[in-house]
């Protein structure tokens, strides 16, 4: 892209004693693949005929770092949400899952030293004649509907 040293550590956010161990190291790698460019001015003129268009100006490395820069952001921001997300998701589990052991209630058991249960108390005369009465007479029909006379 024409960078000077200097320019190309500022674009890898590095020293430029580290970015100029970065291009040695490249060039000596490119070098070790392919012999034939382990002239820089052979490099040079192979990276021009690969590349359709005029050396990068600075307009269009200004861009280029502008849309590096927001693509970092916005995985930034995806990467904040997404945490975001997954510690609301945890709080919701913590606020609602029990918080402790709850034992399920004990099978019934028989309780002694209670009395009885007495019922409503003994039968009168009347009461014990409407009994009688309501057994001698069949459970289905007409006669169980109509009105018994007094």
């Amino acid at each position: 892209m024409g960078l000077d040293l200097p320019e190309t550590a500022a674009e890898t956010e590095a020293t430029t004693r580290a970015a100029a161990h970065r291009v040695l190291s490249a060039r000596a790698a490119v070098a070790e693949r392919v012999p034939a460019l382990a002239d820089p001015a052979a490099l040079h003129r192979r990276l021009d005929a690969l590349s359709p268009l005029e050396p990068a100006t600075e307009e269009q490395g200004a861009l280029i770092r502008t849309g590096g820069e927001r693509r970092v952001r916005r995985w930034t921001r995806s990467a904040v949400v997404l945490t975001a997300v997954i510690a609301g998701a945890t709080a919701f589990c913590v606020s609602v899952a029990p918080d402790h052991y709850v034992r399920p209630p004990a099978a019934g058991e028989a309780i002694t030293g209670v009395p009885p249960h007495a019922g409503p108390g003994p039968l009168s005369e009347e009461d014990r004649s409407l009994r009688e009465k309501l057994r001698e007479h069949p459970a289905a029909g007409p006669e169980r509907v109509r009105p018994l006379p007094r």
